[in-house]
């Protein structure tokens, strides 16, 4: 680096273009956000990983900026004083990549810690943005006391923002990470939902049906009000509803039941998936298992269900060592059974049906044509949206 503060090539040329990508992307993610296209980013797991955390409300300052916007305008300051002189500049590109690096540590322990998963694109942005902040501290260390000096005045300042940040994303408000739509669908013929007798529920003016009796279900089967809620036992954002609607079966007893039809996010089960979703393994295995023990025993289902979900990362031979616990070995069906697969064919081609306009997961219709899609940011909430459609009192 010169003595005014320019960086020379090829340094220069190399932070400019990381730059602009990285100030390129948090534009886009910015963009996704205001534009509400963040549940149906390409790459992203179906489950909502990338909706989750961008939804949240961790992804706001005081739920009105998003952050993405403020790390915009941060890769482009970078930019725009690689042209500039002044001694100043060396001291504002040292912060600036400090707090580069301090809010990618940040963000990445945020997801772990209060998702337990990763936005990709997020992700993406930050790889690029530390590595930026590197080749910076590496320009700016040939002169090394001067190096030194800056970064025993930087680094507080840059904490500090982080820091302030955080609280900042801390006190703002709750974002909504799901939608609510009205789904037109088409009816399908040899829909096995609607096969077995007792009574029947109808969705979507008619054109899907459920036998509720024949179906695995949670609450009363006279219960005045019955939703349905497709998921997967492996989803973060299923686990998360499944827990609220436990609240709200307990709360509306007699009132409320659930018809819950498990719904892999695996592709070797579900060819419906978008590409790039990965993981969720033993996701097929869990739905299977799940059918199997309300086929041997409907009264030991939801049993089964709650330890599940509470298990989902147990190998698939512990959980179905669990299954025959529960049922006896001889009476759990065979994983060959033609009513479990028909189930579990026609749960991931009603997600393909549903998957419209987003693929994330859970997906629960509430009431004719009404289904909610993707996670619960808040304790609450998911009482909230039933009640707009539902008189639960």
């Amino acid at each position: 680096m010169s003595s005014d503060g320019i960086i020379k090539p090829p340094w220069k040329w190399l932070i400019a273009i990381l730059a602009l990508v990285a100030a390129g992307l948090s534009i886009w993610l910015t963009i996704q956000k205001l534009n509400g296209s963040i549940t149906s980013l390409a790459g992203c797991s179906g489950g909502g990983d990338c909706a989750n955390v961008l939804g949240s409300k961790w992804s706001m300052v005081l739920g009105l900026i998003p952050v993405s916007l403020l790390s915009s305008l941060l890769y482009l300051a970078v930019l725009v004083s690689l042209w500039l002189r002044g001694i100043t500049l060396v001291w504002l590109r040292q912060l600036a990549a400090w707090m580069i690096i301090g809010s990618a540590v940040w963000f990445t322990v945020l997801q772990i810690v209060m998702f337990g998963a990763f936005c990709k694109y997020c992700m993406t942005m930050h790889g690029v943005g530390v590595l930026i902040a590197v080749l910076i501290l590496v320009a700016e260390f040939s002169n090394k006391d001067r190096f030194f000096k800056q970064t025993a005045m930087l680094l507080p300042s840059a904490l500090m923002f982080v820091f302030s940040l955080a609280g900042l994303q801390y006190f703002s408000p709750e974002q909504i990470s799901h939608r609510v739509e009205q789904l037109e669908i088409e009816a399908t013929e040899g829909d096995v939902h609607s096969h077995g007798e007792g009574r029947e529920v109808a969705f979507f003016q008619g054109k899907k049906k459920y036998k509720i009796e024949a179906l695995p279900h949670l609450g009363s089967t006279s219960a005045e009000h019955v939703m349905v809620k497709y998921f997967d036992y492996t989803c973060e954002a299923c686990r998360d509803m499944h827990e609220e609607l436990d609240v709200l079966l307990e709360k509306y007893d007699g009132k409320l039941a659930v018809i819950v039809l498990p719904t892999p996010l695996n592709k070797s089960c579900n060819p419906h998936l978008p590409e790039g979703v990965a993981g969720y393994d033993n996701a097929c295995e869990f739905a299977q298992l799940s059918l199997r023990v309300w086929r041997a025993d409907p009264e030991q289902f939801e049993v089964f269900h709650e330890w599940l979900f509470e298990n989902s990362d147990v190998p698939a031979e512990a959980a179905e060592a669990m299954a025959a616990g529960l049922v006896g070995q001889k009476g759990l069906p065979s994983v060959d059974d033609s009513w479990i697969n028909d189930v579990v064919r026609q749960n991931v081609d009603d997600y393909k049906t549903f998957s419209q306009k987003t693929t994330v997961m859970p997906k629960l219709a509430i009431k004719g044509s009404v289904m909610m899609q993707g996670a619960v940011a808040s304790e609450g909430m998911l009482e909230a949206e039933v009640k707009k459609h539902l008189p639960l009192e």
